[in-house]
């Protein structure tokens, strides 16, 4: 496993940050090698493509680098003739995550399930003659 901060630089097409933020997106890069690692378990993570699960991390730090702001405050303030009303919504965006789509890359096992726990149609009986005898 092999993702490196400098491949998340040049796949978000940015120059390779400084140290403070350098040592974050090596943070969520191992996080999401963990990820992984505890969806799968210790054994069957070892038997995974390493190819695949890099390229799993790098699409799913990258989308987490490109959703994050130092900042998430916005304030909206609305004014009618003498009066003013402002509102300040704080939204972080939350852990990282990895969506479902890139999970059944790993294992295309995991997009098998279905809405039907049963099979929601009925099939024909065949008739025998055993049963008339």
């Amino acid at each position: 496993m092999t993702v490196s901060v400098t491949d998340v630089a040049t796949e978000l097409g940015r120059p390779t940050p400084d140290l403070l933020v350098t040592e974050q997106w090596q943070s969520w890069i191992l996080r999401a090698y963990r990820l992984v690692e505890n969806r799968f378990g210790s054994t069957k993570f070892a038997t995974l493509d390493g190819s695949i699960v890099d390229e799993v991390v790098m699409v799913a730090v990258s989308e987490h680098i490109r959703a994050w702001r130092d900042t998430t405050a916005s304030q909206y303030t609305v004014t009618v003739d003498d009066g003013t009303v402002s509102r300040k919504y704080d939204a972080g965006i939350g852990y990282l995550t990895i969506p479902d789509a890139l999970w059944e890359l790993l294992d295309p096992t995991l997009g098998l399930d279905g809405a039907f726990t049963i099979t929601p149609y009925a099939t024909p009986d065949t008739p025998t003659t055993e049963a008339w005898l």
